[in-house]
């Protein structure tokens, strides 16, 4: 009987044992499963700035590389520090996902609203006389049959980004991206990614490439790229009762070149010789006006971010 006693109590201890040990893995379980639960709510409820997959791929790569401890917030927080470049690159790049050109023209839009296929369709952008030579020999390259510049020139943008690109026999980085883009369709997405919160909006290609509800002016470009005129948003003449641009800036954009324009209404530059006005003309124009804005206008800016 006393043995009977032993062995009962030997089977009830691991019993026990076995049970707590169920118990515990189950309640280890169940934040794990309601954090899960909670991502993908969190996902779903959330509006984003770019497109369902994209974030969702971001999102989820972020937790990875914090091992699951990151909560949402926190992974929030450190992708709204990312920019639009910084996005596209972490979509494109992880996982060895298979890149093709409408792959990144389907990306480009999703992320920076820039169509380059409406670009390339209604031949906008970069004058394709004007392509560099490293583009035409890319092209030549990858061709079946001998081209000349002429040739290249009449096809649409999108059809010589293909053929630009096939002429790797590697797969492109980031870098080459954003080279091969500026190149044929003159959209500088570094530089636009970095518009952000300057206080300046971009139109040009015939589409908004970047705008926010509280710019103070706008930079707008021709379907060529071969003018540019400058002049201020709704925004900017509510909070300040101008309705042309301030003196001062145009006096430094008068040292760039630019002249006020009765037909546009605003100041004005056209290329002298009819070609695509160039990255660093461009830049200096950005760079001026981001600089005035900072100097006399960057409470409109704080206020913009308090919102």
């Amino acid at each position: 009987m006393e043995r009977f006693r032993k062995k009962w109590m030997q089977k009830s201890a691991v019993i026990l044992t076995a049970f707590t040990l169920f118990t515990a893995g189950v309640s280890a379980a169940v934040p794990q499963e309601v954090e899960a639960k909670s991502w993908k709510q969190n996902l779903d409820a959330e509006e984003w700035k770019y497109s369902d997959p994209i974030m969702s791929t971001v999102y989820k790569d972020r937790r990875k590389e914090s091992k699951g401890t990151d909560s949402f917030h926190e992974a929030e927080s450190s992708i709204e520090t990312m920019t639009k470049a910084d996005i596209m690159d972490h979509y494109l790049d992880r996982n060895n996902r298979r890149v093709t050109p409408y792959t990144l023209i389907r990306v480009v839009d999703a992320v920076f609203s820039i169509d380059l296929q409406a670009i390339s369709d209604l031949g906008a952008g970069k004058q394709a006389g004007t392509y560099s030579d490293h583009v035409l020999e890319r092209v030549r390259e990858a061709s079946p049959k001998p081209l000349s510049d002429e040739e290249i020139s009449q096809f649409s943008k999108v059809r010589v980004m293909e053929l630009y690109w096939s002429s790797f026999k590697k797969r492109l980085t980031a870098e080459e991206r954003y080279t091969m883009i500026n190149e044929i369709f003159g959209v500088n997405l570094v530089g636009i990614a970095g518009l952000e919160g300057s206080g300046v909006a971009l139109f040009s290609k015939n589409q908004w490439i970047s705008q926010y509800d509280t710019d103070l002016f706008i930079v707008e470009t021709g379907s060529d790229d071969v003018d540019v005129w400058v002049y201020p948003t709704e925004y900017f003449k509510q909070q300040t009762g101008l309705e042309k641009n301030p003196e001062e800036l145009n006096n430094r954009l008068t040292k760039l070149g630019f002249s006020y324009s009765e037909e546009k209404g605003a100041f004005y530059y056209a290329d002298p010789n009819g070609e695509s006005v160039p990255d660093n003309f461009k830049g200096q124009t950005l760079g001026t006006i981001i600089g005035f804005i900072q100097e006399q206008y960057k409470d409109l800016l704080e206020t913009e971010n308090a919102a």
